[in-house]
């Protein structure tokens, strides 16, 4: 008899947090539809970040979509090359721009806008919940938007930064960045 009390009872735990869960969800949504994508995005408090940095640094994130694997897989590939502004290849090195143009151009095939400010103009804007990896975040660092990299999940991205460094992944959650975000972008259908 106990043991059937027990499995009536976990039954209805799990439907009460499933309606929670779909109720929450729903609040979520329309609250996105009403802020742009800048607004979605808030960095994590400090209590926040002290969990995840206790996440694995090198936790696979893998999409429905290969197209995009293909993406964060190229992206992967280009870590350490050298910053050369101007640069679009391993060989030459990599400018911000030119990292996002020879990811577009390998995986996808196809030719997107040289500059990163051409780039965040012509991508489609898409929100924070959109955000998906492969996709694209555009930050203003001096008077203009003049950076972009390459969203690859767990709210990391790549990206090639200037003076005299390699292309890296940061996260979304340092506050430099936090600070000078512009746009999440996409050229993926």
């Amino acid at each position: 008899m106990i043991n059937k009390y027990y499995f009536f009872a976990i039954i209805a735990a799990s439907l009460l947090m499933s309606a929670c869960s779909q109720v929450s969800q729903r609040n979520v949504n329309q609250q996105a539809s009403v802020q742009s994508p800048a607004q979605q995005y808030k960095a994590p408090s400090p209590r926040q970040q002290s969990r995840r940095a206790q996440l694995p640094q090198s936790s696979p994130v893998i999409s429905q979509n290969p197209l995009r694997n293909q993406m964060v897989n190229i992206a992967r590939s280009a870590i350490g090359t050298p910053y050369k502004w101007g640069g679009n290849s391993p060989r030459r090195g990599f400018d911000c721009s030119g990292l996002m143009s020879y990811v577009h151009k390998n995986a996808l095939g196809i030719k997107i806008p040289r500059t990163a400010a051409k780039q965040r103009d012509q991508s489609r804007t898409i929100s924070y919940a959109q955000l998906q990896p492969g996709d694209m975040l555009f930050f203003k660092t001096g008077r203009k938007t003049n950076h972009v990299g390459v969203y690859v999940g767990d709210r990391k991205f790549i990206h090639a930064p200037s003076g005299g460094k390699r292309v890296k992944v940061a996260t979304m959650d340092s506050s430099y960045w936090h600070k000078r975000f512009v746009k999440f972008g996409t050229f993926v259908r």
